[in-house]
């Protein structure tokens, strides 16, 4: 995953997104909707689920998503893709 993929993905589909403080980190959390899923989940590389995968969190319609680790893992900054805009929460 690029980080230019990854602005596309979210800006196309206009998945909402936050900056939060992840115990103690600062961290962005996306909510991507059921049926973006599938274009999410193309953006990884295949050998990222080869391990643990991927941690989300189920919600009613939507999916929950923290992107520090996942980010981290394709060495992209996050503001490479969230403008930071704001205090974290």
């Amino acid at each position: 995953m690029k980080a230019i993929e990854l602005y596309k993905f979210i800006s196309k589909n206009s998945i909402e997104w936050h900056y939060f403080d992840n115990d103690g980190v600062q961290d962005v959390i996306i909510f991507p909707k059921i049926e973006d899923l599938g274009e999410f989940n193309n953006l990884f590389s295949k050998n990222h689920f080869d391990d643990e995968g991927v941690e989300c969190f189920m919600k009613d319609g939507y999916f929950a998503f923290w992107m520090y680790d996942i980010c981290n893992y394709y060495g992209i900054e996050l503001s490479d893709v969230f403008e930071k805009g704001g205090e974290f929460k």
